[in-house]
């Protein structure tokens, strides 16, 4: 279903009021999987944003916003996830990030699908001009966790294109594999998320992320949203730690 602009005005206006803490600079790699878990039939959305502003002795705008836009029909599955962050302190730009990942996948069965996906992705605090990724794999649910949940594992292979900030280029195939678990506590959807990506000529040239969220019902379409993230990549461009961790706050709206 579609939503006028007042929804995404009124989420916009709520994360501000409550104030919430934007994460710290993304390392490479970005998960979606809290995003459409309750996805349905039929066309659905979801918008998740975290606000930090500042003024006095400190002043700065923190913003990262994401989302959702998917249809479920029959045994296709298709989403678009776009995320943007910002951070602008007086009138310098500090962080700068972009992403959008369009993705499809194919239910073999309620237990199996296919994904291929095609991401770009830039950076300015990892001095990346321009990544591009596309790739594919399975996805088996191989434990049952309730009524819903459960722990899946996927293995895909990915190429990888990459230009940084300071004119090199590369390109190489490196693998795209997760591990993920989804259950509940309560009314609180809870979702753990694993992700390795070796390069698959050389296995020392490895990222790896892994993120816990909590999302905690405020009604029938908004929930509170907790995230923690811990990232590694081996091989970062120069001046960028090789370890990344965050902590974010924030709130979700659906519409379904």
């Amino acid at each position: 279903g579609r939503r006028p602009r007042s929804s995404v005005s009124a989420l916009l206006l709520a994360a501000a009021l409550a104030g919430v803490p934007a994460p710290v600079s993304a390392q490479v790699i970005q998960s979606y999987e809290g995003l459409d878990r309750a996805a349905g039939e039929g066309v659905y959305a979801t918008f998740a944003l975290a606000l930090d502003v500042s003024a006095g002795n400190s002043e700065y705008v923190d913003a990262d916003a994401s989302g959702a836009f998917g249809y479920k029909g029959g045994r296709n599955w298709v989403r678009l996830y776009p995320s943007y962050r910002v951070k602008r302190a007086g009138s310098s730009t500090v962080a700068d990030e972009r992403t959008a990942h369009l993705r499809h996948s194919w239910l073999f069965t309620d237990r199996t699908r296919s994904y291929a996906f095609l991401q770009f992705q830039s950076d300015r605090a990892l001095e990346l001009d321009r990544r591009v990724l596309l790739g594919g794999g399975l996805r088996h649910r191989i434990l049952r966790i309730g009524e819903e949940g459960g722990l899946d594992l996927g293995v895909g292979v990915m190429w990888e294109e990459e230009k940084l900030r300071t004119g090199e280029e590369d390109e190489l195939f490196r693998g795209a594999n997760l591990v993920s678990a989804t259950g509940t506590a309560g009314s609180v959807e809870l979702t753990l998320t694993g992700y390795l990506q070796p390069a698959l000529a050389d296995w020392a040239d490895h990222r790896i992320a892994a993120t816990g969220s909590a999302a905690v019902p405020l009604g029938e379409a908004w929930a509170l949203t907790m995230s923690a993230r811990f990232r590694r990549d081996s091989r970062p461009p120069p001046e960028v730690d090789p370890n990344d961790a965050g902590l974010t706050v924030g709130v979700r709206f659906r519409v379904n």
